[in-house]
């Protein structure tokens, strides 16, 4: 088989023969690109055992190898790079001149290596391993899409794996794209959409407006008329304080249509309006504030507006469209108001 130079954009990866020892010493003789290598410099002679090792590791007719890197325009000696093969995988390595480090150099080869493992190659996995003090390369594979996956500790040396699975990273990067597409969209939908909410409902009633303001400032007996308190003959009921005065607290707790709660008369406008306050607890927390205006239209008729308001913060605030306060909570004020209407007028 005819094993070609690697193009990328600005370099050549040629593999390495035996009249390369004079370009390889000049890559190994030198400390810090060693530093993650052997930890110090090579000798000449150790330089030519170790291309020798490598050239006896594999042959001339496959990819797998060593591989000079030289600049495809200028040809000057750019570093060295490996492909091999653990498993599965093909593992991928590379040493960069440091006259050329900090200039992208690094990550174009890793880039580059990846790329025809997968396309060339046909590698399910693409690895690389990198010493854990190795900041420099360990940047350089994350740039070039590679994922640490596990740490290994040798007798002489503690590094990490790094993995490139297309398939994996390609789906991980779209479910991630699409995961804060969606959450970009509830945020923006939620600071977009109204977060208060408020219903209001009322009626006429044929009696003086002192008696029917009298009947409803109470709490007690707004369990004859509310359509609530029908929903659940059983509901538990506890009372504090002194019915139609401020501070009078009514708690509630029934089936999931009823939930738990609590209302509280927090203002009392005589002959006017009562105002309380509804903390539900069941099926979940939330605090509204309700109100109930009486109206003198003559002697003897009256109107009652029955409504409440209320917030919902971000991103509860995308319930109320669903929930549609206005049309079912309406209905219930609606209900409850035509309940009050029959009973005063019966009275």
């Amino acid at each position: 088989m005819a094993v070609l130079p690697i193009h990328t954009e600005h370099f050549v990866l040629t593999k390495m023969t035996a009249g390369d020892g004079d370009k390889y010493f000049r890559l190994s003789n030198n400390a810090n690109v060693m530093k993650f290598v052997t930890g110090y410099s090579l000798t000449r002679e150790e330089s030519d055992q170790m291309l020798a090792g490598f050239l006896a590791e594999h042959g001339a007719d496959t990819y797998l190898g060593r591989y000079l890197i030289e600049d495809r325009f200028s040809g000057e000696l750019i570093g060295a790079a490996k492909l091999d093969k653990v498993g599965a995988a093909i593992e991928i390595g590379y040493r960069v001149m440091e006259e050329f480090w900090g200039r992208g150099v690094a990550t174009e080869i890793a880039s580059g290596l990846i790329r025809f493992s997968k396309h060339v190659l046909k590698a399910r996995d693409v690895i690389a391993f990198v010493n854990v003090n190795n900041a420099a390369s360990i940047r350089v594979l994350e740039k070039a899409g590679m994922i640490n996956t596990e740490t290994i500790e040798d007798l002489d040396e503690v590094k990490y794996r790094f993995n490139y699975s297309p398939k994996n990273t390609s789906s991980m990067k779209k479910v991630l794209y699409v995961v804060l597409g969606l959450i970009a969209l509830v945020l923006i939908a939620a600071f977009i959409l109204p977060k208060e909410y408020a219903v209001e409902r009322d009626i006429t009633i044929a009696r003086p407006k002192a008696q029917v303001f009298e009947y409803v400032k109470s709490l007690r007996k707004q369990n004859d008329w509310s359509v609530w308190a029908r929903r659940d003959p059983n509901m538990r009921q506890n009372f504090s304080g002194t019915d139609g005065t401020v501070g009078f607290v009514s708690m509630w707790e029934g089936n999931d249509e009823v939930g738990k709660g609590e209302q509280e008369i927090t203002r009392i406008d005589e002959g006017k309006r009562v105002d309380t306050q509804l903390r539900f607890l069941k099926p979940f927390e939330s605090t509204s504030d309700a109100y109930i205006l009486t109206e003198a239209i003559d002697s003897t008729s009256t109107r009652v507006r029955w409504g409440f308001t209320g917030k919902m913060p971000i991103p509860m605030n995308l319930m109320l469209p669903i929930m549609n306060i206005e049309e079912a909570i309406g209905k219930d004020f609606q209900d409850g108001l035509t309940n009050l209407k029959g009973i005063l007028e019966k009275q």
